[in-house]
């Protein structure tokens, strides 16, 4: 049999490593470059998020794959030693062909949408590893013990590609801590298990008595609270597109409610391979200016009635409680918030807070 020709793919991984949306299209050209009929790159700790990238005609299964929670018992996983050991491994180095005719991850995920054999490929990534675990369909058949040998040659190449792509997020991480540092603006970043793995300095002056770094989690004394944080968190996570979310109230004994927000930017979802999968962006409001509107209405020429409610909003007020507190109806603070929304350039409160906390 001849050898496969991995030059093609080998150079897509290369560019990917310097622009991750271009994971997919390395993909493709692995896929094709098999014969298979698609491919996946997953974590081998089996805790992707739905952020992996994927080719297109895989998206109906990897969609089930996902949502049905089939990632939280992937039966190929049992394959992880021989992967983790030989570079390469398939579905035969995890059961028999009795069981894989019967168990319910071949019959209920993979079979409606004629799929099952596979073919995974090690990639390591700094400390953490991850496969290419490229598909077949049902009539293409298992890959053979000669095409697993040259997978088993293809997977330190493939490595290296991975390997800058995680230098370069790492790098990307710091500078945009060091940007928030320069902005003031607390913030801790958060990896794909949604556990804190840095903080800046502003963050860290925050992070103290009723609210710190525990094992990894933000955590608060009100375990209500924490709950929500982490429900909050979770929920972005799996979000496919990125954002910010609604603040979450933070109680603190002697002082005002810090308040945090989850927030997803959309190159760390391009990149399912950085360590930085979100970032909590913290505000006190007992360090904020309680007269801001001046530099509101200087910055963005809002007029006093908008800049009075952006600064509320800023500092953690819902919108109905500024239309009560201002003695306004609530059809006109949303009157007004729209066109704050349209001056500032944003879409969404959340967003507002954002760009605000660094003029507050």
């Amino acid at each position: 049999m001849l050898a496969w020709n991995f030059g093609t793919a080998e150079q897509e991984f290369a560019e990917a490593a310097l622009d991750p949306t271009r994971w997919v299209k390395a993909l493709d050209s692995l896929t094709s470059a098999t014969g298979s009929y698609g491919a996946v790159m997953l974590p081998l700790a089996g805790d992707g998020l739905p952020n992996v990238p994927y080719t297109e005609n895989i998206s109906g299964a990897m969609e089930d794959y996902f949502r049905d929670g089939w990632h939280l018992r992937d039966e190929r996983m049992r394959t992880v030693p021989t992967l983790t050991q030989r570079g390469v491994a398939d579905d035969f180095d995890g059961h028999s062909a009795e069981e894989i005719a019967k168990h319910p991850f071949y019959q209920e995920l993979l079979a409606p949408h004629r799929l099952r054999w596979y073919a995974g490929v090690k990639v390591a990534c700094g400390d953490d590893l991850w496969a290419v675990a490229l598909q077949r369909t049902i009539d293409q058949g298992p890959f053979s013990a000669h095409e697993k040998d040259e997978l088993a040659r293809v997977s330190s190449r493939l490595s290296t590609g991975a390997a800058i792509a995680r230098a370069l997020s790492a790098s990307a991480a710091t500078g945009a801590l060091e940007a928030f540092e320069m902005s003031g603006t607390a913030v801790v970043l958060l990896n794909r298990h949604g556990n804190v793995f840095k903080a800046n300095q502003s963050a860290e002056r925050l992070l103290v008595d009723d609210i710190q770094i525990v094992k990894g989690q933000l955590t608060a004394k009100d375990a209500r609270a924490t709950t929500a944080l982490n429900r909050a968190i979770h929920n972005l996570l799996w979000h496919p597109t990125g954002g910010l979310s609604a603040p979450v109230a933070l109680p603190r004994a002697s002082r005002r409610p810090l308040l945090a927000y989850p927030a997803r930017l959309s190159n760390s979802t391009a990149n399912a391979l950085a360590d930085c999968q979100a970032m909590v962006i913290l505000i006190d409001p007992d360090t904020r200016s309680r007269t801001p509107e001046m530099t509101l209405r200087s910055a963005f020429r809002l007029t006093e009635a908008e800049a009075r409610l952006a600064a509320q909003l800023a500092f953690g007020q819902s919108l109905e409680g500024v239309a009560d507190q201002f003695g306004i109806a609530k059809e006109t603070a949303r009157s007004q918030l729209k066109s704050v929304f349209a001056k500032t350039g944003v879409h969404r409160q959340a967003e507002l807070v954002a760009v605000l906390a660094k003029l507050l």
